[in-house]
């Protein structure tokens, strides 16, 4: 079991933690040359700078909590072991250590460190920290959520003619999801004020929590993508939805954000008529 006093020494060591790594995430910003390799497919990437921020998360953790599991990507890729978010009660963190590996290869600053922990199925801590746009997200269950400190709010947009999009066009290198990612882009676009590519799952669900886009539909991604989002979404006031309707799994990150309830239920509206006339063109 994780009692609350538990959890506020845990936010408080992992917070520290991140700190430490956006160090690292720096310097690798100012390398001249990054060792990189391909882990599956070619947009797959990973650095050191990947592993060593994980690295330090995971010993840091483990110091203070020997009992935590760990979801983590770099260890999940090493090991090749089933994702899972740990045994009924034991308190999991799932870490992606640079979300948005192909921004920082090619030094665009859009990259964060996404740390979140988990404990009987229910998301306690989120942190995001995107080191080099100084934008610290920040929050514990139950406590709102915070920027660099500040208390930070979901914008009340309903409509999408009201609404900025975060949309990842990149994802559709990944051939089944190709032909619906492209027509709900379409027909986002033919309605909002316009669409957003981040290159980054976990920056793109901090900047709903903050108001600074309104909505975010995405698939085939990790839990590390998706889990410390969630729950900044969720304590400022957004929503989170499975992309077919219903509630979001932690382990199957295929989700709806929005800043409303009524905004996500019309970017599912048009998810299903896309999935619908896709299915009718089989």
């Amino acid at each position: 079991m994780c009692d609350d006093s538990e959890i506020k020494r845990a936010f408080e060591v992992v917070l520290e933690l991140v700190k430490q790594c956006n160090d690292i995430v720096l310097e690798g910003y100012r390398s001249a040359s990054k060792r990189v390799e391909v882990k599956g497919k070619h947009w797959d990437l990973v650095t050191e700078y990947d592993q060593r921020v994980e690295d330090v998360l995971i010993a840091g953790i483990r110091a203070q909590f020997p009992h935590h599991k760990f979801c983590a990507e770099e260890l999940a890729s090493a090991t090749g072991e089933q994702v899972t978010v740990g045994d009924a009660g034991a308190p999991t963190w799932i870490i992606d250590p640079i979300d948005g590996t192909v921004n920082f290869v090619r030094g665009i600053q859009f990259t964060c460190i996404s740390v979140a922990l988990v404990v009987d199925g229910e998301l306690k801590i989120g942190i995001i920290s995107n080191p080099a746009g100084n934008e610290l997200y920040t929050a514990v269950k139950g406590q709102g959520a915070f920027r660099n400190g500040v208390r930070i709010k979901t914008r009340n947009s309903e409509q999408l003619k009201d609404a900025l999009i975060g949309h990842e066009f990149s994802i559709g290198s990944y051939e089944p999801i190709r032909w619906a990612l492209f027509e709900r882009g379409k027909r986002f676009i033919a309605e909002c004020l316009g669409l957003r590519a981040f290159g980054s799952a976990a920056l793109s669900l901090a900047y709903i929590a903050s108001g600074q886009i309104d909505a975010y539909s995405i698939q085939f991604l990790k839990p590390w993508d998706i889990a410390a989002g969630a729950l900044l979404i969720m304590e400022a006031g957004g929503t989170v939805q499975s992309i077919t309707g219903g509630k979001y799994d932690i382990m199957k990150p295929d989700i709806i954000a929005a800043c409303s309830e009524a905004l996500g239920q019309r970017v599912l509206q048009i998810i299903r008529e896309v999935d619908r006339d896709l299915q009718a063109a089989k």
